[in-house]
C-alpha cells in the first residue's frame, strides 16, 4: 500500500540497464475504475509534450523507485489518446470536497491510497472533515461513489466506515476479498 505522495518523486529505474531514467511526476487517475492508469514522467529533458507510463508497464513501486522493464516504456503523452483523455478530465482527488449522497458537504481529501501489488487501484482516500466534531480517517474504496474533478460523493454512511490506519485498509480488503469469495462460492452452489 502506497499513497501518491509516497509515489511522486520517485526516481524512475529501467532496469534493462540500470539507469535512471526520471522521476514520478505525477499520477493520471481513471475515475471510473478508481485505478491509477498512468505515471507522468518527468526526464528532465524539455520537450513539448510529456513523457508517461501505464501502469500495466510498472514492474514495482519501492521505497527507493519506481521500475520498469526498458527505458521503451515510456511514451509520449501524445501518443496515447486514453492518457491525454485522463489527463483533460483533471482528476486529482488531494484537496476534493467529500459530498455524502444525500448532499451534505462533510469535509475534504488528502491523500489517496493506492494498491501497489495489484492493478493500481485506490484503495481508499484520507478524510479531513471540515467540522471538529466529526473524525478523521481513510475512507474506504467501498464507501465512495463517485470520484470527480471538484467533489469526492461518498455513501451516506461513510464516516461510520472510516478506517483509522493505512494497516486498516489491508484488513478491510481482506475482509472484502473474503465476503466476495463467499459469494461467489454462493452463487456456484446455487447455479449448480
Amino acid at each position: 500500500m502506497k499513497t501518491a505522495q509516497q509515489i511522486i518523486g520517485l526516481p524512475v529505474v529501467s532496469i534493462f540497464d540500470g539507469n535512471e531514467i526520471g522521476k514520478v511526476k505525477n499520477v493520471i487517475i481513471n475515475a471510473s475504475k478508481g485505478t491509477i492508469d498512468f505515471f507522468v514522467i518527468d526526464s528532465g529533458i524539455r520537450s513539448l509534450a510529456g513523457g508517461v507510463i501505464p501502469a500495466d508497464r510498472v514492474l514495482g513501486i519501492g521505497e527507493y523507485a519506481l521500475t520498469i522493464q526498458q527505458p521503451d516504456d515510456i511514451s509520449d503523452i501524445v501518443k496515447i489518446p486514453a492518457a491525454i483523455e485522463l489527463m483533460q478530465k483533471n482528476i486529482t482527488v488531494r484537496g476534493t470536497r467529500v459530498l455524502t449522497k444525500k448532499g451534505s458537504l462533510l469535509g475534504e481529501t488528502g491523500d489517496i491510497y493506492i494498491n501497489d501489488e495489484d492493478s493500481y487501484n485506490i484503495t481508499g482516500v484520507e478524510f479531513l472533515p471540515t467540522n471538529s466534531e466529526t473524525p478523521s480517517g481513510i475512507i474506504p474504496r467501498s464507501s465512495i461513489i463517485t470520484f470527480g474533478k471538484n467533489l469526492l460523493v461518498v455513501h451516506d454512511d461513510f464516516i461510520d466506515r472510516l478506517i483509522e490506519t493505512s494497516r486498516g485498509i489491508d484488513s478491510a480488503l481482506d475482509e472484502e476479498k473474503k465476503n466476495n469469495n463467499l459469494a461467489l462460492q454462493i452463487d456456484n452452489t446455487e447455479s449448480e
